[in-house]
Order: C-alpha cells, then structure tokens, then sequence
C-alpha cells in the first residue's frame, strides 16, 4: 500500500520539494522573513493544503479506504517535515541564514540564534507531531470527498464504481 500511496501523492511531494528550495533560496538571496517573505513560500501551508486535497481525492479517486487516507497524510506530512529539517541542518552545518533557521521558524527570542542542537531538537519532534498533523488534515479532507469529482468515465451503480475504461469495480468511497 505505501508504493501505490507514494505513487498517489507524487505531485505534492514534487510541490513541497519545490517550496522548500525556494524557500531556502529566498532566505539566501536577503529577501526579509517578515511581513511577506515568510509567507511565500510556507512548506507547513502545501502540506496541509495538499493533505485535505489529496485526502478528499482518496476514497473516488485514489480508490483508497480510510487507512490508506491516513497514510498519505502522514508520508506528505511526513516528507515536508524532512524537507524542514534538512533545511535547518544544511542551514547550520554551511552556517547560512535562511528562513529554516530564522528565530521566529524556531520559536524563540526575536533577533536570537537558536542553538544547533535546540533548532535539530524542534525540528525532530515535527517529524512526527508535523507528520500526524497532515494525516488529520489528510482525514478531514477525506470526510469532505464527497465534494471532490467523481473521475471521467466512471458509472456509479449499487455502491460500486465501475471505470469504463478498465471495467473495474471498486466500492464507492464513504460506504466501506
């Protein structure tokens, strides 16, 4: 189930990728954290975006059960904290300023440094409370599927959906 999950969710990994470098870039580049510079590019904001999109799209589109919703919040929550906490690592250990390491990110101080070992501690625990925090998201957009379209194709008859292009037949989401 994780390959077909990794395989659903390849274009918000691909989002969360691409908001990490430019956020690491941005940084680099001077452009000021606050007001605006923070927002830009917020990898916490793609992943709880694209964890209820893709949690709404599980059950019709992904033919995935409750199960399958939790897993693919947690690996795109999973995935942008990792993303997160490389960030923060890099931005140490080459001593660069970037918004990873920005005192308001990390929760301390205005205008201080956080110590490397507090920073990677922060950043740790967001592994797993950031990564099950995306899989509610990833649940709640789930409860919400019945908003989502229904595929192209598709003949919805007595709880089961029948593709017309493969002919075959899942259960229709919210009835398992």
């Amino acid at each position: 189930m994780l390959l077909n999950v990794i395989r659903f969710v390849r274009l918000p990994l691909l989002l969360l990728l691409i908001y990490a470098v430019a956020r690491f870039s941005i940084g680099l580049a001077g452009v000021p954290y606050a007001p605006r510079g923070n927002a830009m590019f917020s990898v916490v904001g793609v992943s709880i975006l694209t964890g209820i999109i893709f949690g709404a799209l599980s059950g019709r589109v992904g033919g995935f059960g409750w199960l399958g919703t939790a897993l693919i919040g947690l690996v795109i929550g999973f995935f942008g904290q990792l993303l997160i906490f490389s960030g923060t690592l890099i931005s140490y250990l080459a001593d660069l300023n970037t918004y990873f390491v920005h005192w308001d990110a990390l929760n301390v101080p205005e205008g201080t440094r956080a110590p490397m070992r507090e920073a990677m501690t922060a950043r740790a625990s967001g592994l797993l409370f950031g990564s099950l925090t995306i899989m509610v998201f990833a649940l709640i957009g789930r409860a919400l599927g019945f908003l989502a379209p229904r595929p192209k194709g598709t003949i919805v008859s007595d709880n089961q959906v029948i593709s017309t292009s493969t002919g075959d037949s899942v259960p229709v989401a919210g009835t398992r």
